[in-house]
């Protein structure tokens, strides 16, 4: 099963759908794309996604907003809208203008994609900076949780992390992998990224030596 986030692109516009599915693709993600409501609709009810982007129009009546919330009540979605469009429901929903901008978009994408995510369910301590390696990276981890942590990646790494990559912390002897929730840059430091990320598929003896490790720390 793929570890993608799975973005599920609704539009009647053969060129909108391919093209949004490209720049999807190129971060990525999973594009699923569809030209129908009917097909938006069934799929939506079959598979979990984690957005919906659809066209203003197909959203108008609420059957998709309902038909997503099926698999995934904390899917988000994101509604293209042309000029003539009218107003529609935006609870929980962002809106962007025809022609789409690519930037915009996948800004919206990867916000939409943090904070569908289930909350953190233990509190997050900061740690001294730990060298890791992640993907084959050096990296920093610089907070923990019991589910997750965040690393510092030097200048010109943003993009470079996968979906789902492999971490080691050579110091601690732990070896897990890492499913990527977000990414942006640091503030005020000149382009280095931060990456926070959840645990994924970790195996028991691993994960029950990474929470020994964040138990140890003391909560700030």
């Amino acid at each position: 099963m793929s570890a993608r986030p799975r973005i599920v692109v609704a539009s009647p516009d053969k060129t909108e759908v391919a093209l949004l599915s490209e720049w999807l693709t190129g971060e990525g993600l999973e594009p699923v794309p569809l030209r129908s409501l009917p097909a938006a609709i069934q799929e939506l009810q079959s598979r979990r996604c984690d957005v919906l982007i659809a066209d203003a129009k197909f959203a108008a009546d609420g059957r998709l907003r309902a038909a997503v919330r099926t698999t995934n009540q904390r899917a988000q979605l994101v509604l293209l809208k042309g000029p003539d469009d009218q107003p529609t429901d935006t609870r929980d929903t962002v809106c962007l203008s025809r022609p789409v901008d690519q930037a915009m978009l996948l800004c919206h994408v990867a916000m939409a994609i943090a904070e569908g995510r289930p909350p953190r369910q233990s509190a997050r301590k900061r740690v001294m900076p730990l060298e890791a390696i992640a993907a084959g990276m050096p990296a920093q981890l610089i907070d923990v949780s019991n589910e997750g942590l965040r690393l510092e990646l030097p200048n010109g790494r943003r993009s470079a992390l996968p979906p789902s990559f492999t971490m080691r912390v050579p110091l601690l002897g732990i070896t897990l992998t890492v499913q990527r929730v977000w990414m942006n840059n640091a503030p005020g430091a000149g382009g280095v990224a931060w990456c926070g990320g959840a645990l994924h598929h970790t195996p028991p003896q691993a994960r029950q030596k990474w929470r020994a490790f964040v138990d140890a720390l003391p909560t700030r």
